[in-house]
């Protein structure tokens, strides 16, 4: 099969064309437009070396404080897109129901497990992708840089996709020695810090282990999938577009693919 055969009889099965807000089963609509201001959650509102507690703290002040991601997935009435960076400007990622409702499930498991505390950068905050090496190699490696978006569209949309999540991040877990701190709720996060979920929305979530890596960040899965480090990013806003629920409440998230930057570059770029 050629790739362009390929890619189209995938575009064709997919049928992005035909879904809608019905079929966002956690899209909240009215909170889901097309950003045009902030807040912004940025860079410094959190540090390196926290605390359980401070994190805990965190994950309630930002989702209260409304802050949210830049150039994060909005709902064009249509579809929900989520903007790329590319070569000389931007595109849109559509992003289908079931890539949403699937990544809904991680956070409503992690959660409920204790695998993370807050969704934030400093815990769960980031993604990085497992693709099925054979479908990397036939239908995405050949993508010119210029179509990354149609790229990412068909990554994120494959049913074998596998969504890492380093949690954790910014949690201090280990002593001087290089060795988890002493201490049941830290050495709980720190081995159960990389999360493996499912792309078909089931909730499926495995748990991996890397004994060479003294922060335990694995970045190999099966032998049969490809390490994919560039993800999206997520964080719980009051505001967010996407809902998901802990504890028998509902609140809602924000995806983008953009990562990060300080308050201090921000006003620095936009000259004030």
């Amino acid at each position: 099969m050629s790739r362009a055969y390929a890619v189209l009889a995938i575009l064709g099965f997919l049928n992005f064309t035909n879904i809608n807000a019905a079929e966002f089963s956690n899209l909240r609509v009215e909170t889901c437009a097309k950003e045009n201001a902030g807040p912004y959650v940025h860079s410094d509102d959190f540090r390196w070396g926290m605390t359980l507690e401070e994190i805990r703290s965190k994950g309630s002040e930002i989702y209260n404080s409304g802050k949210r991601l830049k150039s994060r997935a909005y709902f064009n009435g249509e579809q929900v897109v989520m903007p790329i960076s590319i070569s000389g400007g931007t595109d849109e990622v559509k992003l289908t129901p079931l890539f949403l409702k699937s990544i809904q499930k991680h956070l409503e498991v992690a959660l409920s497990r204790g695998y993370i505390d807050a969704v934030i950068f400093p815990d769960l905050g980031h993604s990085h992708m497992f693709i099925p090496e054979k479908y990397y190699q036939d239908v995405l490696r050949p993508f010119p840089v210029k179509e990354k978006a149609r790229m990412y569209e068909l990554m994120l949309a494959h049913p074998g996709l596998k969504i890492l999540y380093h949690t954790a991040e910014q949690l201090t877990m280990v002593d001087e020695d290089k060795l988890p701190i002493v201490d049941r709720e830290i050495q709980w996060r720190f081995y159960t810090r990389n999360l493996v979920g499912d792309n078909q929305g089931l909730g499926r979530v495995e748990l991996l282990h890397e004994p060479t890596s003294s922060h335990n960040t694995a970045h190999t899965y099966d032998g049969k999938h490809k390490y994919w480090g560039a993800g999206f990013n997520i964080t719980a806003s009051k505001n967010g577009c996407f809902s998901f629920t802990s504890k028998g409440e509902t609140k809602y998230f924000d995806l983008s693919f953009e990562d990060l930057t300080s308050s201090v570059q921000n006003d620095y770029d936009w000259g004030m």
